[in-house]
């Protein structure tokens, strides 16, 4: 989870940098402050994808262990020699 922490972290400091780069593009309308503002949006796509890609993995060891549990129920309650 440390991990998600730091890319939830580096998502909201990409997206304050992208707003005052956004600010700034509207402001002056040059075409540097348009290339930062792009820049700024790709490198927010790129950190979203990584966070999507770990959240989606979380989910898919919550849902193996769900399955786990499962079947050691289903084991398990059918072996009375076990105690």
């Amino acid at each position: 989870m440390h991990q998600d922490e730091e890319l939830h972290a580096e998502l909201l400091r990409l997206f304050r940098l992208y707003f005052e780069a956004n600010q700034d593009w509207i402001n002056k309308g040059t075409r540097r402050a348009g290339m930062d503002t792009r820049r700024l949006l790709s490198d927010i796509r790129r950190v979203c994808s990584k966070r999507r890609d770990h959240i989606m993995e979380w989910r898919r060891e919550l849902d193996a262990n769900k399955a786990e549990k499962k079947a050691q129920k289903r084991t398990g309650s059918g072996d009375k020699d076990a105690n």
